[in-house]
This record gives C-alpha cells, sequence and structure tokens, in this order.
C-alpha cells in the first residue's frame, strides 16, 4: 500500500527544520545542500516541495511573521490604551535576541529585493505589508471607536507602516535605539492625533 503524504505538512516541517540555519547563516550563504542536510532528505526531495531556496526563505519568513501576527493580535485585544497597542506594534521586532535574528533577516530580505529582486520577491513583500498594516488599522480604528483618537488618524495607516520599515534599516545603518525612537516617534503623533480631555 502506498503511502500517502500530506504535502503541505511535510513542505511546513523543512522549512521548520532549517529555521535555525537561516538564522546562523543568512539567505545568502544558505545552501540547498545545508538545508537538505539539516530536513533528513536529499536535494531532490527539497525541490519536490520548493520551487528554489528562495521559496524555502518565503516558506520560512511567513512562519516568522504568522508568530508576530498572533502576538500583535493578542496585544491588540489587550485592555491597554491605543497608544500602549501602537508602542508593542512597532517594538516586537526588538524585543529579545531571537527577534532580533530574524530582523536581521527581513533586512537582508529587503536588500536582496531591493537590489535584485524578483518579482515573488516583491509580491511577497507587499503581502507582509498588507498584514501588518490589517492589524495596525484594527488597533486604529479601535483606539477611534473608544474615543481616545481623532477619526483622521485613520489615514496614517500606510505613513506609519512606512515608519516601521524605515526604522528596520535605521537601527542597522546608523544605529539608533528603536525602542527610544518609537517612544519619540509616538508622542509627537498622539499630540496630533490624541482627543485629549476636555475639563
Amino acid at each position: 500500500m502506498a503511502i500517502i503524504v500530506d504535502k503541505e505538512k511535510k513542505r511546513s516541517d523543512i522549512a521548520c527544520s532549517c529555521m535555525d540555519i537561516l538564522l546562523q547563516h543568512g539567505i545568502k550563504n544558505l545552501t540547498i545542500s545545508q538545508i537538505a542536510k539539516t530536513a533528513g532528505v536529499g536535494k531532490g526531495t527539497i525541490y519536490e516541495y520548493f520551487e528554489n531556496k528562495e521559496d524555502i526563505v518565503f516558506e520560512i519568513i511567513t512562519m516568522f511573521i504568522s508568530v508576530h501576527e498572533k502576538k500583535l493580535f493578542e496585544i491588540s485585544k489587550q485592555n491597554i490604551s491605543t497608544k500602549d497597542k501602537m508602542f508593542h506594534f512597532f517594538s516586537i521586532l526588538y524585543e529579545d535576541e531571537n527577534s532580533q535574528k530574524q530582523l536581521n533577516i527581513y533586512r537582508e530580505f529587503l536588500a536582496i529585493s531591493m537590489t535584485n529582486g524578483t518579482r515573488e520577491m516583491i509580491d511577497f513583500n507587499r503581502v507582509c505589508r498588507e498584514k501588518f498594516a490589517n492589524i495596525l488599522n484594527q488597533i486604529i480604528k479601535d483606539g477611534i471607536d473608544k474615543k481616545e483618537l481623532r477619526k483622521e488618524a485613520q489615514g496614517l495607516i500606510s505613513a506609519l507602516i512606512t515608519f516601521g520599515l524605515g526604522l528596520v534599516v535605521e537601527t542597522h545603518t546608523v544605529s539608533l535605539d528603536a525602542k527610544d525612537e518609537i517612544i519619540r516617534f509616538l508622542d509627537t503623533l498622539f499630540k496630533l492625533i490624541e482627543i485629549k480631555d476636555e475639563k
């Protein structure tokens, strides 16, 4: 009797087994041979489940993003101020050593995308941006509904995502302290968009 393989699970299992070597070696230095060895399969098997190395990297980054999405969703449901939710939204990438390693992979992905990225990389990046924009949109919408924010704050979603992306680059290229920058940015922003109690 033939063994039935769940292709999606196998694909996911291969990607999961390669997370650590991606974090250790980076995208450019990662090879299909390393991936196959780490996953305990032959190189041919890798190509049964992935088109190329980038496809595996997309899968792993998607897994990282899913974990961050889950954390952000939990934060968005907490009974804390909108400003605190937004602080967590921006600072989650900088909270611990593992997040920093994942952030370095994302920086490398962005660098490759900007210099010689494929259509698939550009599309993948757009999908990632939309996921985080949706979470941020919900945080701001909730803030508006709770009368914490002016309704005009909804128009800032794209600019806020761009700030977060700029922070990813700037914290690396000019050694900014991410949390200090986030606090300074949000303090200024909330002076403009927060509804103040007029007593």
